[in-house]
């Protein structure tokens, strides 16, 4: 997908003036202009909203909404996260406001991922997950939190899990991936460098790739055999990471229900150590959530 500058580059000898005006001033003005609906673009140039989205279209869009995502799309994969604390000021964002507008946003990343996500490539992504030699986890900055949840249960489950999250370190871990290895990349604007070179060493070795990103348009998909993406978009400097939780959540519980009697006996060896260590306040068996087939009652039920 081309982006918005590869767009003017193609079209600049095909825009009129006023439309040449609107790419000047969007270049010049990027951070703002992202945020600006057609009518206030225009008036800030000095033309009518209708020639905003003619703009748009000669770009080669469907209309300026679409114009608009790609320009903040590419602004967040470089701001820095004061840049876009500012950013959240000059949209007008208040501490007194801000609580219902991150969860409205958080909801929408939800429901976007709920419609874009292709339910083969989760399928593909849970069998490729079943069948691993080694299962490794690798995610930083931000996205270590996610990492570290994803290989925590997995380890849980199928004990073959390695969390990969000191960048230091990570191409070292996997000196020994190849193609009987799966290797789960997580990463969001600003994309990690270190997570970005362990997926292309991975890919390289022949290990089974799956990127959990923001947009099918990261910079790790090409070296992705399944991409599973979940929009990460806040109106803080802070990435929302609610939208990726729920997948991995999902990707958790399909893989459990996959292979249930694997998973439950794993689960109760691991309950008997914890009751015996007094790990936690109240024994509570969340092995027994996954029912055998056919249980009614008893030891099976939930």
């Amino acid at each position: 997908m081309a982006s918005f500058a590869e767009r003017l580059r193609k079209q600049a000898g095909r825009l009129s003036r006023a439309q040449r005006q609107l790419a000047e001033f969007i270049l010049q003005n990027e951070p703002r202009a992202a945020f600006m609906t057609a009518a206030r673009l225009g008036a800030a140039v000095g033309v009518s909203e209708s020639t905003v989205v003619r703009f748009a279209i000669a770009l080669g869009y469907s209309g300026y909404p679409e114009l608009q995502r790609d320009l903040q799309e590419e602004l967040r994969a470089r701001l820095s996260a004061a840049d876009r604390l500012v950013l959240a000021e000059e949209r007008g964002e208040r501490a007194e406001t801000i609580l219902d507008t991150v969860l409205r946003t958080d909801m929408e990343n939800i429901r976007a991922a709920l419609a874009s996500l292709p339910r083969d490539r989760f399928g593909e992504a849970v069998t490729a997950l079943q069948g691993a030699r080694t299962i490794y986890v690798v995610g930083h900055r931000s996205a270590a939190a996610l990492a570290h949840y994803l290989g925590y249960y997995l380890q849980l489950m199928l004990r073959n899990a390695r969390t990969l999250t000191q960048a230091g370190t990570v191409l070292e871990e996997l000196m020994a991936v190849g193609p009987e290895d799966v290797v789960v990349g997580i990463t969001f604007p600003r994309y990690a460098r270190a997570t970005a070179d362990a997926f292309r060493l991975a890919a390289r070795r022949g290990a089974r790739t799956i990127l959990i990103t923001d947009s099918v348009v990261s910079p790790l998909v090409e070296d992705a055999r399944i991409v599973l993406p979940a929009r990460s978009e806040s109106p803080s400097f802070a990435d929302s990471l609610v939208a990726p939780l729920s997948l991995i959540n999902a990707l958790i519980t399909a893989v459990a229900l996959a292979q249930p009697d694997r998973v439950r006996a794993a689960l109760r060896e691991l309950e008997d150590i914890w009751d015996r260590q007094g790990t936690y306040l109240k024994e509570e068996r969340r092995s027994d959530r996954i029912a055998a087939p056919g249980d009614a009652e008893g030891e099976g039920s939930p």
